[in-house]
C-alpha cells in the first residue's frame, strides 16, 4: 500500500513575480531546488507496547527502504536530516551506507555526532547531503559549525555552493521542552546572524530546516522570522491542515509513542521572505503491509519515520550587490 505525497499545490511562478514589491531581491538563482527534511528517529522512544526497539537494524532497514524509494521519487538537491543513525565500529549498519547504496549514490554527505548511545552502542547524527552539482564548500578554519542548545538541542550548517555563489544551510533540532521555545528561537536567531556575517553571505541564501515546533500564534517565533526576514515554506499552502501536519496520528510509529499529542506541524523548511516557493508539504508519507512487528511493537504496517518529512521546491533570491 502506499500513500499519495503530500506536495501541497504548485504556485505559478508568474503570479509570484507580480507580487514582488520595488524593495524586492534584484535577482534569483537560475535553478529550481528541491529541498527535503526528515527526522529520521532513532528509536530511542519506546512502543507503548513497552518492548524496546533501539538497535532493531532490521527494522530500522525497513524503514529506510521506505525512505529511499520516496527519495527515488523526489531526487531532492539537498536532503536535512535529524536524528540519522550509525553503529559504532560496523561498516553495514549506517544511515549514510545504507541510503548512499541506493537512492543517494551521487550525493555528498557531510554529518556531525551529536550524542552517544553507549546502552545500544550507536551514534546520533546531524546531516546534509547533496546532489550533484551541487557541492558541500570548506568551511573556513576557526568557524565553528556546530552549537547545542539545552539538554537535546542542536543545530549544525554546512555552506552549499549552488549557482556560483554559496548557500548556507542550517540543520536544526530543536529542544523537546517546547514551553521555553521563545529562549531557543532567541538564540537559534542569534547563530544564524553571526554565522552570516561571518561567512560573509547573506541571509538571501539561507535555509534553515528540521525540527522547529512552536505554540501556536507564537510571537517570539514570529519575531524570529521577522527578524531574519525568513518565511515557512508552507505558508498560505496549507488551507487543508492535516495536509501539512508532519506529526500525524494516521501514521502508526507516532501514534504507538505519542498518540495522545495533537496533530501538528512540528517539521518545517524555512527560506528568505522574497524566495519563491513553487511547492511544499509534508511528504515520507510511504507504509509497507507487514505483520512482523505486530506483536513485539503493535504495528501492522511501516512507516518511513515517526513524524512525515517536509519537501519544498524553491527559487532563492541572489545576495544584493556590495
Amino acid at each position: 500500500m502506499q500513500r499519495r505525497p503530500r506536495l501541497v499545490a504548485t504556485v505559478g511562478f508568474f503570479l509570484l513575480s507580480s507580487c514582488l514589491t520595488v524593495d524586492g531581491p534584484s535577482g534569483y538563482s537560475e535553478r529550481v531546488l528541491t529541498l527535503a527534511s526528515i527526522d529520521m528517529f532513532s528509536q530511542q522512544e519506546q512502543s507503548r507496547t513497552g518492548k524496546s526497539w533501539s538497535g532493531d537494524w532490521q527494522f530500522r532497514r525497513d524503514r529506510l527502504e521506505l525512505i529511499d524509494a520516496t527519495l527515488r521519487d523526489l531526487r531532492p538537491d539537498i536532503i536535512m536530516m535529524q536524528n540519522a543513525m550509525r553503529r559504532a565500529g560496523s561498516v553495514s549498519e549506517s544511515d549514510k551506507m545504507i541510503l548512499r547504496s541506493g537512492a543517494m549514490n551521487r550525493y555528498d554527505w557531510r554529518d556531525v555526532k551529536i550524542e552517544n548511545l553507549s546502552e545500544s552502542g550507536e551514534e546520533r547524527l546531524l546531516a546534509v547531503a547533496v546532489s550533484k552539482p551541487l557541492k558541500h564548500l570548506n568551511i573556513p578554519e576557526g568557524i565553528k559549525n556546530y552549537s547545542q542548545f539545552g539538554v537535546d538541542g542542536h543545530m549544525v550548517f554546512y555552506p552549499v555552493e549552488a549557482d556560483g555563489g554559496a548557500i548556507l544551510v542550517f540543520d536544526v533540532q530543536m529542544p523537546s521542552r517546547i514551553d521555553q521555545s521563545g529562549l531557543w528561537y532567541s538564540l537559534l536567531e542569534e547563530k544564524i546572524t553571526a554565522t552570516v556575517k561571518e561567512m560573509d553571505s547573506c541571509i538571501e541564501r539561507v535555509i534553515v530546516a528540521g525540527y522547529l515546533p512552536f505554540e501556536q500564534e507564537s510571537r517570539r517565533f514570529k519575531d524570529f522570522l521577522s527578524g531574519l526576514g525568513l518565511k515557512d515554506t508552507g505558508t498560505g499552502l496549507c488551507q487543508s491542515a492535516e495536509r501539512c501536519q508532519t506529526a500525524s496520528p494516521e501514521n502508526g510509529i507516532f501514534l504507538v509513542t505519542r498518540g495522545d499529542e495533537s496533530p501538528s506541524q512540528l517539521d518545517r523548511i524555512m527560506t528568505h521572505k522574497f524566495s519563491i516557493v513553487l511547492s511544499a508539504g509534508a511528504n515520507f508519507t510511504r507504509v509497507m503491509e507487514t505483520t512482523e512487528y505486530k506483536d513485539a511493537y503493535g504495528l501492522s504496517r511501516v512507516w518511513a519515520s515517526q513524524r512525515y518529512g517536509w519537501v519544498a521546491r524553491v527559487r532563492l533570491p541572489v545576495c544584493p550587490s556590495k
